[in-house]
């Protein structure tokens, strides 16, 4: 059979592409079509055809499609705060209404889809497990390829892989180490073909090298091992399994608390040691790590500064006022006060095993630099004194800051003569656990009240303070996310009678003090907390927050534990435990 061509001109001009030669004219080593994806010149995002997102302008929220030939279709669209936050380090996350997409406003400092990228890092510690800064060259001078990218399409890490985020992956091409390889590197391109590398990134010097050790509970450990002492490895702190737990990377002081994007194991609550979530025999759970104690304690300490030790001698109930600022109400008030306003008040929580976290228990008082004072009716439970932690410095409750002085309880004595059924010698003093001596530090945040002269009187209606946690209202589900004062006058002791407080019985180790207008008072969760009038220009320790019948009534005072008639016991107590 003989096939006859009728045509003699070149054969190429009548042969049709294939389908792969179309591919390659428009597409661009391995990534989706040019046409097809969504470039952000600012973060190196990618996106493709079709793709939604969220996005700030100014003040208000967009949502964004990636429409044809690269553009971006974007309208405003109204936004609520998230039902349960998907940003890290503290970010404010906010979502689309009656949708589920989101987006995070990052603190400083930080970027990314979900304030994962931290920008001010540079350098690695370790293997740079951890490592989230934004270094995207490789050791050969090549820029990394986007870990989103199609380009990476069958790879064993890219955005793909369901734990993407722990391991720092997302949409964007810095430098990562997923692997559990020596350092951090990434993909390149080596010609046609692609590659990986390790990055030109340096390890942090010694000094800025978290410890591999632990000090005291290691509620400051930041290194990173993640093996239990049973040899299971760590889950993440934002793996979905625990997201329900009350320590997980979403929390919104899990910076402070060193929880994040990895697997580390870490201290957030005061238990013993460092510990983990593990999935172990079917079940969720956790453990404590496996980490050696530090054999000296390290010769600086930066987080507080160069401050000296809390005492009160000199120093004590001098703060540093600002008279520009308004005062607040300590029950039903709108607005709410600092710490630097009541640097003497103290918040103490108790370790709940079922919950695997503290809670609040009460207010307290600084009165020395090891030494608290409280209401002895918190501590009817007998809780022991490991259970225990006080938090000085603290503005608002549940928010960890620079501020913070986090102390463990050495031990307690709560008065002998202390009756629980009318609250007589309603007073406790708790003794704060040092490795180094002093405990508290002078700061603004952090002042001890000046303790009374025995026998010392004051005026009738004498202006004093109170401050505290509390409800801001009797029948409250929850206690005060912020620190809040108001102003209560001392009552005179005639008027300090049973007739006034429903018939309760009231004692010569009590006085009375409220607002005549039954704005102010002390409510649930104040009590333990301070009572301070102005005495010679400082401010002192006259009662601590008791009882009282109901909030805020008007012509109802609130009762206090008269701190005068405890100045002798106070002394031999700390006089006990210097022998």
């Amino acid at each position: 059979t003989v096939c006859v061509c009728w045509y003699c001109g070149d054969l190429s001009s009548l042969l049709l592409p294939l389908p792969w030669q179309v591919e390659l004219r428009h597409t661009k080593r391995g990534t989706r079509n040019y046409k097809e994806r969504c470039v952000d010149g600012q973060s190196a995002v990618v996106r493709g055809f079709g793709d939604t997102w969220l996005r700030w302008r100014g003040q208000l929220v967009e949502r964004c499609t990636c429409a044809s030939r690269g553009r971006q279709r974007c309208h405003d669209v109204p936004v609520t705060t998230c039902y349960q936050s998907r940003c890290y380090n503290g970010g404010t996350c906010k979502e689309m209404v009656y949708s589920s997409d989101y987006l995070c406003q990052c603190p400083p400092g930080f970027t990314g889809a979900q304030c994962e990228i931290n920008t001010t890092e540079k350098c690695v510690v370790g293997q740079g497990k951890g490592y989230r800064g934004t270094w995207s060259i490789s050791q050969t001078g090549s820029e990394c390829i986007n870990w989103n990218s199609t380009a990476l399409r069958g790879r064993t890490f890219t955005t793909k892989r369901p734990e993407a985020n722990s391991l720092g992956l997302g949409n964007h091409n810095y430098c990562r180490n997923p692997s559990d390889d020596t350092k951090p590197w990434c993909h390149v391109y080596k010609g046609t073909q692609i590659a990986w590398e390790f990055c030109t990134l340096s390890s942090c010097p010694a000094d800025q090298s978290p410890a591999e050790c632990v000090q005291g509970s290691g509620q400051t450990y930041r290194g990173t091992t993640a093996i239990t002492k049973r040899g299971y490895s760590c889950l993440a702190w934002d793996s979905p399994l625990i997201t329900h737990k009350f320590y997980n990377a979403w929390r919104s002081e899990a910076r402070e608390l060193g929880l994040g994007s990895h697997n580390f194991c870490r201290n957030p609550d005061g238990d013993l040691g460092p510990w983990c979530h593990v999935y172990r025999n079917m079940k969720l759970t956790w453990e404590l790590c496996n980490i050696t104690k530090c054999r000296r304690r390290p010769t600086t300490i930066t987080t507080l500064g160069p401050r000296a030790p809390t005492t009160n001698r000199g120093t004590c109930g001098q703060r540093a006022d600002n008279l520009s600022r308004p005062s607040f109400r300590i029950l039903g008030g709108a607005r709410q006060s600092d710490i630097t306003e009541q640097p003497w008040q103290a918040a103490i929580n108790v370790f709940r095993s079922t919950y695997k976290a503290h809670f609040f228990l009460c207010g307290g008082v600084l009165i020395d630099s090891c030494w608290v004072l409280s209401a002895a009716h918190c501590f009817d439970e007998r809780f022991k004194p490991e259970r225990l932690q006080v938090v000085l410095g603290q503005t608002i409750r549940k928010n960890s800051s620079s501020s913070d002085q986090i102390f463990e309880v050495e031990k307690y004595w709560t008065h002998e003569k202390y009756n629980e059924e009318t609250f007589d010698n309603d007073i406790v003093l708790l003794k704060l656990k040092s490795d180094i001596g002093p405990c508290a530090v002078n700061s603004p945040e952090v002042l001890p009240a000046c303790l009374p002269d025995p026998g010392l009187v004051l005026p009738d209606w004498t202006e004093c303070e109170i401050s505290g946690y509390g409800k801001e209202k009797e029948f409250n589900a929850m206690y005060s996310e912020r620190v809040k004062r108001g102003h209560v006058r001392l009552w005179p002791q005639d008027r300090c009678v049973p007739n006034v407080l429903s018939g309760r019985l009231v004692t010569s180790n009590m006085l009375c003090a409220g607002d005549t207008r039954g704005l102010d008072d002390a409510c649930k969760g104040d009590s333990g907390g301070p009572l301070v009038c102005p005495k010679d220009g400082k401010m002192t320790l006259m009662g601590l927050i008791s009882w009282g019948d109901g909030c805020g009534k008007k012509d109802t005072p609130g009762v206090y534990t008269r701190v005068t008639q405890y100045t002798d016991w106070i002394s031999g107590k700390k006089q006990e435990t210097s022998h």
